[in-house]
C-alpha cells in the first residue's frame, strides 16, 4: 500500500477515566475560552467506535482517495479496497463543497465477525482476535474481492480537509453528512452540563452489551467550530475533545487445564486453559498462571 499525506493531521483523543476528569475537561475549556458562569457552552456525546480510522476525500463529490490513520500524519492508500466497500459512498448525495475530507470509524458488527471466524476456522486459517482486527485486516488486503466480501460498515463523525465551511456546529455537522449519504450514529447526543454528559455516557454503557458493534467509550466534543477552532490543540490531541473510557469488562469462565509452558530460557511457566469466552471483544481461551499470589487469592483449580 502506497503513503498518503493528510492535507490535516488526524489526531489522537486524550482520556478521561472518571467523574472528576470530565470535570477537569470541561473546567478546562471554559477557561481558555475565558466563558462567564452565565455563559453555556454545548458539547455532543457520541460513542467511540473500536474500529479503524479513515480519511475519504471526495473531489466535485466523487470519492477519490481513502487512507488509514497511520501515525496521524501520513497513512496507506486503501481507495482501491474502500472502493468495494457498500457502506461507503462513493457519490456524494446533497450539496457538498468541491473539496470535503470525511473522517470516520471503519467496523465489522460482531455477528459478521463471528462468521467470519467461523469461516476462518473451517479453512484452517487463523483466526481474527476481535471484530476491530478482522476490519483492520479485512481492509488491508491485496485481493479487494475479498475486501468487498467481508461486509464492512462505517460511521462518520468529523471532517478533514474542506474548500469551505460547511456548518458552524458539530451537531449540525452529523446532521449534513446523513445529507451527504453517510452513516452517523444515533446515539449521539447533546448538552450543556457535566451532568448531562455523564448521563450520555451511562445511557450509552448501558447499551454496550445489546449494540452490534463494539464500543470502548464515549467522546465529548465542544459544540462550536469556532470555540475548536480557538482551543487548538495539543501535540497529538485536540484541547476540545476527550475520551471517557469504558471500564474494562469482567468475565467468569472455567479452568478446563493447566499446562507447563517453556520458555527460551528454559522457565517453566503453568498455562491455564480456558473455556473460551469474549472479553472487550477479545476471545479469551488462555491466561499463563504466573503470580502465585493472585492463584492463592482467587483459589484458582481445574474445574
Amino acid at each position: 500500500f502506497g503513503k498518503v499525506k493528510h492535507a490535516r493531521p488526524m489526531l489522537s483523543l486524550n482520556n478521561g477515566f472518571h467523574k472528576d476528569d470530565i470535570i477537569d475537561f470541561v473546567t478546562r475549556v471554559r477557561k481558555f475560552l475565558s466563558l462567564s458562569d452565565e455563559t453555556d457552552a454545548e458539547f455532543v456525546a457520541e460513542p467511540k467506535i473500536d474500529g479503524l480510522s479513515l480519511n475519504l476525500r471526495y473531489e466535485q463529490g466523487q470519492l477519490v482517495q481513502a487512507a488509514t490513520r497511520g501515525d496521524g500524519n501520513e497513512g496507506e492508500d486503501v481507495t482501491a479496497n474502500i472502493k468495494r466497500v457498500n457502506a461507503i459512498p462513493k457519490t456524494l448525495t446533497g450539496m457538498p463543497p468541491n473539496i470535503l475530507e470525511v473522517r470516520g470509524e471503519l467496523y465489522m458488527n460482531r455477528n459478521d465477525f463471528l462468521a467470519l471466524n467461523n469461516q476462518q476456522q473451517d479453512q484452517g486459517r487463523r483466526l481474527f482476535a476481535n471484530p476491530r482486527n478482522a476490519a483492520a485486516g479485512s481492509l488491508r488486503q491485496k485481493n479487494v474481492d475479498i475486501t468487498a466480501e467481508r461486509n464492512l460498515q462505517f460511521f462518520a463523525y468529523s471532517l478533514g480537509e474542506t474548500s469551505a465551511e460547511i456548518v458552524p456546529t458539530h451537531w449540525e455537522l452529523l446532521a449534513a453528512l446523513r445529507g451527504f449519504g453517510f452513516t452517523v450514529n444515533d446515539l449521539s447526543t447533546k448538552t450543556q452540563t457535566i451532568d448531562g454528559l455523564l448521563a450520555s455516557y451511562n445511557a450509552i454503557g448501558r447499551t454496550r452489551p445489546d449494540l452490534p458493534f463494539d464500543i470502548d467509550g464515549v467522546v465529548y466534543k465542544i459544540d462550536r467550530h469556532d470555540f475548536q477552532a480557538r482551543l487548538g490543540q495539543l501535540a497529538r490531541a485536540p484541547r476540545w475533545a476527550l475520551a471517557h473510557k469504558f471500564p474494562a469488562e469482567q468475565a467468569e469462565t472455567t479452568v478446563s487445564a493447566i499446562d507447563i509452558q517453556v520458555g527460551r530460557t528454559g522457565a517453566l511457566t503453568p498455562v491455564a486453559r480456558l473455556h473460551p469466552i469474549s472479553v472487550g471483544g477479545v476471545i479469551v481461551s488462555n491466561a499463563t498462571l504466573h503470580n502465585e499470589d493472585e492463584i492463592e487469592r482467587k483459589d484458582i483449580r481445574i474445574g
